[in-house]
């Protein structure tokens, strides 16, 4: 099953690029810059899995891109939602899954990790940008695009 995508300025560049709003499990978190006065964003690099099986990885994976989270002015969440939080950042930040949740004051993003990175944000706005590739420093992409 597939998650709807969230009306969100960007969230159709996704769902071209992969035909889906993406779940994103297994993807990793490869960077978090926060800003108390202007844009934040968390920097996701993600993939299409293909029920295809080949060499070392079990399922091909296409469609590499970078995701990012653009987020603007924080915000207290209502009594009954959880606080903001950031725990567990490390060297590899593997996801469950990041979701993005309309709220009353605006939106709650959710990364739930597998391993590394666990985080919810509260903000009055948000964006999605993609951009098709690798990050620069990423050590699979040789081992993938071969």
């Amino acid at each position: 099953m597939r998650d709807q995508a969230p009306d969100i300025p960007g969230a159709g560049a996704v769902v071209a690029w992969f035909g889906y709003w993406p779940t994103f499990h297994d993807a990793e978190v490869t960077s978090i810059f926060l800003d108390r006065s202007g844009p934040s964003r968390v920097v996701v690099r993600t993939w299409h899995t293909t029920p295809q099986l080949g060499g070392q990885v079990y399922f091909v994976p296409t469609k590499h891109a970078i995701v990012t989270f653009r987020m603007e002015e924080f915000i207290e969440p209502s009594n009954e939602e959880s606080n903001p939080r950031i725990e567990n950042f490390n060297l590899q930040n593997v996801l469950s899954c990041a979701l993005v949740k309309k709220t009353p004051d605006g939106y709650k993003l959710v990364l739930d990790g597998i391993y590394g990175v666990d985080a919810m944000f509260h903000i009055a706005r948000m964006s999605v940008e993609l951009v098709p590739g690798f990050p620069a420093d990423n050590q699979y992409a040789n081992k993938l695009t071969k």
